[in-house]
Order: structure tokens, then C-alpha cells, then sequence
């Protein structure tokens, strides 16, 4: 009898553990469409409705695991993100676009710590810099350091304005351009925006150089996500005159997907630009405006292990000059004995004629639009850039990565 009544027992405590773990979790079979181009590590995402009681749990606490149908991919990391509307979204990084027939997948979601999945990890110094890390290594900064004085004439390295900066493949260097005083152009630095020429109250005022004693400044951390598979930074940046005068207001966000060595990393740039004081004239040129990256300055001044800047197009014969509205830009260049390999893509939505500086072998490249903002009017600026510590591949698979930016994977929840 006491065989029997410890049987029970264990029968009950059992089956409370397998009631308890199916309360935790969820599985959706997912239809992946076919694209007509054949792209790798795509990130895709699509929105699922969570069960109340996962809903209840911090999406930081959910771990996701994805496996393709017919068991080619197992154990692909996934990340569920809540959207600034409360509602959920699923991401992983899809191995391979299919052009030929729809592919399905399985997710499984469930209550608990993925403790062997690397993950991103955001770690801010307050008034200085944020830091992305990815498996303990340093990808990514957002320098938002600002001087708390101003001399005309002496502004070029000045910290007047934020800035993205990538590190190499083994988190330890920058990649892209400090602006060290001792620096060549030292007002170009990392990943950065502006325009030279910013009308404003029947004046030119310059948002590039900062010659104007302007300056941009980060205001606040509106979003940080991260997770296995993306991390998200959105940061509120005020465009002020000399006179502290706000003429626009910037929502200015990072969305950075994994992506395998030698990938640095993949991120998609987005810039909302509100002319919150009148209307406002986004002007300059091509050298002298729009979204840019600057390769390091021992790139500029020809250090040891350093190589020039090299450009390529998405056809030949292009001349950045002459030709506008180039769908991309890649330039590759050398640092440390190492070579990098950078494609920024052009959003199709973003204000025609885009212009590109793709020419200068410090390693300096980036499209440059021209708009005039209504009062209150703002502007949405998107691009994507890939980044890899790697000799530059095939035109055919830039373009591929270009396709993937502007026609996403689609995809479908057929169950449950």
C-alpha cells in the first residue's frame, strides 16, 4: 500500500510538471514565402499573438527556438520583441532566402533563460556613450558625449553632435573614425548625419562641420531592446543653434541584427526629422551632407596595415558625379592587416535626387538628399548597412542584401 500511495505521488507531481511546462510554452508553424532573390542571413520577423500567460512574462524571460520543416535548420535562435503598440513580434535571422517555394518553420516559445544562446547586452555610460555587446565582445557605441564649451574656429573636434561607431570582429578597435583633434577632417566621424547648408529663419546654418557653434544633443533613450537575434536603440536628439534655438527634433534609431563571423554586423538606420520651430531647408552637397560612414584615420593618413579606400557599384561604368538615386554603395578598405568591407543601401523611399559621395580614398561615403520641411513636417530617412571584417564579395550578392532591405521576407502564422 505504501508502494502504491508513493506512486501516486510521484504520478502527481509529474504530471503537474508536464501540465506546468505546456503552460509555459507555445508552438507556431510558420510559412515562409518565396522571394525572388536568394539572400543569407535575412532577418525576418512576424507578428504572433502570445497566450495570456506569456503575455505576463517580461519578453526578456522567453526563450525562442526555431527548427525549418524538414529539419535542414535546427535550433536557430528566435526573440520575441514587444512593440511600442504592446504587441509581439517574432524575429530570428533566416539562413536562406528560397526562390522557388514557400518553406515552412517551428518556433517554440517557452518560460525560461536560453543560458547557452549568445546574446546582445546594451551597457550605458551615463553622458558618455552607450555600448552594444554581442557575446561579451563590443560591436557597436552610440557616442552622445557633448562639450560643455564652444570656440569659433575650433570645432572640428569638438563633441558637438552623437555618432554610431562599429568595432572589429574582436570588439577590441574601432573601425570607423574617432575624430581625434590630430585627425585628418576630424569632424567626420563614425556613422553620421547632417547637412551643411541648413536653412533656417532666412540663414544658412551648418549641421555638418557645427562651424556655427550649433550643436546636436542627445536628449534622452527613447527604446533599448536586445536580445539573441536584434537590438534596438532609439535616442531623442535636439538640432540647436547657437542660441539653444531647437530647429529640428530627431528620433534617430539603430536596429543591429546578428549575423555570423566575419559579419561585423547588420543594421538598419532610421532618422525621423521634425522641423519643430518653422519651415526648414535641408541643403548642402554631396560632400557635405546626408547619412555618411568614415572609415578610421589611419586609413586617411596611410598607417602601417592600413589600405585605401576602394568604391563599387551596382553596374559598371557608374559615376557617383553624374549617376543619382544609385539603389547602393559599398566601399572596402584596409586597417590593422585586416580588410572591411562596408554596403550602406538607399532606401527607394527616401527624397529624390539622392546624390552619393563615393570617391574619396580616406574612406568617407554616403548618400546626400535635398529637402525643404513645412513647419512641423517631418522627414523619415531609412537605410541599411552591412558591415564585415572580409574582402568585399560579388556584386551579384550585394545586390542580393539590397533586395532584402527593400523587399522583406513575408511571412505567414499558420498555427495555432
Amino acid at each position: 500500500m505504501k508502494n502504491v500511495y508513493v506512486g501516486l505521488v510521484v504520478t502527481v507531481i509529474l504530471l503537474a510538471f508536464i501540465n506546468c511546462t505546456k503552460a509555459g510554452s507555445i508552438e507556431f508553424r510558420l510559412e515562409v514565402e518565396p522571394t525572388n532573390y536568394s539572400s543569407k542571413e535575412v532577418p525576418v520577423h512576424v507578428e504572433v499573438k502570445l497566450p495570456l500567460r506569456l503575455q505576463k512574462i517580461p519578453v526578456e524571460q522567453l526563450s525562442v527556438t526555431l527548427k525549418s520543416a524538414d529539419e535542414k535548420f535546427r535550433n536557430v535562435p528566435g526573440q520575441i520583441v514587444e512593440t511600442v503598440s504592446g504587441k509581439y513580434e517574432l524575429w530570428w535571422i533566416l539562413p536562406i532566402t528560397n526562390s522557388n517555394e514557400p518553406v515552412q518553420w517551428i518556433a517554440n516559445i517557452t518560460h525560461g533563460d536560453s543560458q547557452n544562446v549568445p546574446t546582445f547586452k546594451w551597457e550605458n555610460r551615463p553622458d558618455k556613450h552607450l555600448d552594444l555587446f554581442f557575446d561579451g565582445k563590443r560591436e557597436f557605441r552610440y557616442d552622445y558625449e557633448l562639450d560643455n564649451h564652444f570656440e569659433k574656429g575650433k570645432t572640428y573636434a569638438a563633441l558637438n553632435k552623437p555618432f554610431y561607431h562599429i568595432y572589429d570582429l574582436k570588439g577590441e578597435n574601432m573601425i570607423t573614425n574617432e575624430g581625434l583633434e590630430e585627425s585628418e577632417f576630424p569632424h567626420h566621424k563614425g556613422i553620421m548625419i547632417g547637412w551643411r547648408r541648413l536653412g533656417f529663419n532666412g540663414e544658412n546654418i551648418s549641421f555638418w562641420g557645427m562651424e556655427d557653434l550649433n550643436v546636436q544633443k542627445h536628449m534622452e533613450f527613447n527604446r533599448n531592446v536586445a536580445g539573441p537575434v536584434v537590438a534596438e536603440t532609439e535616442a531623442l536628439i535636439q538640432w540647436n543653434d547657437s542660441s539653444g534655438v531647437t530647429i529640428i527634433e530627431e528620433r534617430r534609431q539603430a536596429i543591429i541584427y546578428r549575423q555570423s563571423s566575419p559579419d561585423i554586423l547588420l543594421m538598419d538606420f532610421t532618422s525621423s526629422l521634425k522641423a519643430v520651430n518653422g519651415p526648414v531647408i535641408l541643403d548642402g552637397d554631396a560632400n557635405h551632407a546626408g547619412v555618411q560612414f568614415r572609415a578610421h584615420n589611419d586609413v586617411a593618413k596611410g598607417a602601417p596595415g592600413a589600405k585605401k579606400a576602394t568604391y563599387y557599384f551596382h553596374q559598371d561604368s557608374i559615376n557617383p558625379l553624374e549617376d543619382f538615386n544609385l539603389p547602393w554603395v559599398a566601399m572596402s578598405y584596409g586597417l590593422n592587416n585586416k580588410s572591411y568591407s562596408i554596403l550602406q543601401m538607399n532606401n527607394p523611399d527616401n527624397p529624390d535626387p539622392t546624390i552619393w559621395s563615393a570617391y574619396r580614398d580616406y574612406g568617407r561615403f554616403g548618400p546626400f538628399p535635398r529637402k525643404d520641411l513645412d513647419a512641423n513636417e517631418t522627414l523619415t530617412l531609412h537605410y541599411r548597412f552591412w558591415i564585415s571584417e572580409s574582402d568585399m564579395p560579388d556584386r551579384d550578392v550585394l545586390s542580393s542584401k539590397y533586395n532584402a532591405f527593400i523587399e522583406p521576407v513575408k511571412i505567414h502564422v499558420l498555427s495555432p
